[in-house]
């Protein structure tokens, strides 16, 4: 989770509290002189450091602490005062202000579930294919490959011929290449398996730029797509980012700019 986020829960949870001062009281884990380290501190360092969520309690608290006296040791010295860490400051306020921008304009228009499924049931047809099973023995010239052709009309074993004359990688296997999608293949070859019945084998060989090859279709399949759930989180994530290059759009539109 991005950081800002954690800050900003933590923000919320200081103005509720603020609301409610006889209702809940901070938990105060240590102090630093005198400055109070909170058990919303711990919680919220562990949310925005992965490593740390795997630390123990107190592997944070000491942590924060030694934070904490580092920073009090800058404060003692005056060192934001430095050009150089006022340059850093500046920046850093930057990058949170770009990022507190950004979050506003996603925040300002959500996407919602009713969005999301649109967009799944328009990519539906995407997911409506047929994926094939086959064989093939990868040889050549062409009239090896039509001797093996009539080799199999006469009952010998393909995966055998695919072992003993196959030059292509699946050779070993029987010529075995699993299951595919028509697109996974160069054109030929998808194209001559695509007109293929189960259990035929093509009656002429099909060239492409790897050779000539004798295919065997063993099964076909419509795999089964997957749910709304399951693609949600990247569906999510395309669209927020598609908000964010309209919102820059829409500044770019809206600015004089002038490069020079």
């Amino acid at each position: 989770m991005p950081k800002n986020h954690s800050l900003l829960r933590r923000c919320t949870a200081a103005l509720l509290l603020a609301g409610l001062p006889f209702a809940v009281s901070a938990e105060v884990v240590a102090t630093v002189n005198g400055k109070a380290i909170e058990r919303a501190d711990v919680e919220a360092y562990k949310q925005e450091n992965a490593e740390p969520q795997a630390a123990s309690d107190q592997q944070v608290i000491d942590e924060l602490i030694v934070r904490e006296l580092i920073y009090q040791d800058a404060l003692t010295k005056n060192l934001e005062n430095k050009p150089v860490v006022q340059e850093e400051l500046a920046e850093a306020r930057r990058g949170v202000l770009l990022n507190a921008a950004i979050r506003n304009a996603l925040e300002s228009n959500p996407v919602t579930d009713a969005e999301l499924k649109k967009i799944y049931e328009e990519q539906a047809t995407k997911f409506d294919i047929t994926e094939y099973k086959a064989r093939h023995i990868l040889v050549k010239d062409k009239a090896e490959a039509e001797a093996l052709i009539k080799d199999l009309k006469q009952g010998a074993e393909f995966a055998a011929l695919a072992e003993e004359h196959s030059t292509g990688p699946s050779g070993k296997n029987g010529g075995d290449l699993g299951w595919f999608a028509p697109q996974q293949m160069v054109p030929p070859f998808s194209q001559a398996v695509q007109q293929l019945k189960k259990g035929e084998v093509t009656d002429q060989p099909v060239q492409t730029q790897f050779g000539w090859h004798v295919i065997k279709l063993e099964d076909t399949r419509k795999p089964e797509p997957p749910s709304f759930e399951e693609v949600k989180p990247r569906l999510e994530q395309a669209v927020q980012q598609q908000r964010v290059a309209d919102y820059l759009l829409d500044l770019r539109n809206r600015a004089k700019i002038e490069i020079k």
